[in-house]
């Protein structure tokens, strides 16, 4: 069956009944085919006779995007993660929308939450990692510029030294992984927090660092979650990480952008 005819045919079911939870597939199609004024039409009327509409709810948001219309689409998103708090998919759409209205706090939490439920999602994984470690009032406006990438890079993308070493964790570090896992199953938190900050100092942001800084966060006090070394830095050696730390989000943030086409489809 061609896309053409199922549309056809989800257009007929869905004017015989409308009341059919088949809109979300015919909006998703519609979006496929930047048919964005029609689905914002059907998905509007499906959601009247589902209003709870997981999927429907993040269609509706994920339209309001495309129109630039950021601030509407927190409520549907929003709406979405109360209905379904386990659907990480509704958490990325709402930690993008955050990030397109430069609240980086709230896309934080949202990028947390994409990654509780998802701990292996490479974008939420590096958003974490960078976010964390900035606070509201030091992003810059055009760190919130999400410019889609080349066509070449969605297909091939080119890891830099960093990606590549993250992806590698050596012997030790899982040795340390695995001890500060057996710390967190005895509940002894203050001696994995500070083992994880050593590993942080010694292997940079790792994800499997990072992701177990995430599953301690309820403990987190500073003293436990920054490391010495980083604390007392000087002025100059911070700032220098910092432009590094900029950088690389922005990387990450084009990123996003490109793969809301993935999201779409999958």
């Amino acid at each position: 069956m061609t896309q053409e005819d199922e549309i056809a045919q989800l257009q007929k079911e869905l004017q015989e009944n409308p009341k059919s939870p088949q809109f979300v597939k015919l909006t998703e199609l519609y979006l496929s085919r930047d048919m964005n004024d029609e689905a914002e039409h059907l998905v509007k009327q499906g959601l009247k006779f589902h209003p709870r509409s997981t999927s429907g709810l993040i269609l509706m948001g994920r339209i309001f995007k495309l129109k630039k219309m950021h601030k509407e689409a927190l409520q549907p998103l929003s709406d979405a993660t109360k209905l379904a708090t386990e659907n990480w998919r509704a958490w990325l759409e709402l930690a993008e929308t955050y990030l397109e209205l430069k609240n980086g706090k709230q896309a934080l939490t949202a990028f947390k939450k994409v990654l509780f439920f998802n701990p292996t999602h490479p974008l939420a994984r590096r958003a974490v990692a960078k976010l964390e470690l900035l606070t509201a009032d030091e992003y810059e406006d055009d760190l919130f510029q999400m410019q889609k990438l080349p066509e070449a890079d969605l297909q091939s993308p080119q890891l830099s030294q960093e990606d590549q070493a993250w992806d590698k964790p050596d012997a030790a570090l899982l040795r340390s992984i695995s001890f500060i896992d057996a710390l967190i199953v005895r509940h002894d938190i203050e001696k994995a927090l500070s083992l994880l900050n050593e590993c942080s100092v010694k292997y940079g942001n790792h994800p499997e660092i990072e992701s177990r800084r995430l599953k301690l966060s309820v403990f987190e006090k500073p003293d436990y979650l920054q490391p010495k070394s980083v604390a007392n830095a000087s002025i100059a050696k911070q700032k220098v990480i910092k432009q590094k730390k900029i950088a690389a989000l922005e990387m990450l943030l084009r990123r996003i952008e490109s793969n809301k086409s993935d999201l779409l489809s999958t």
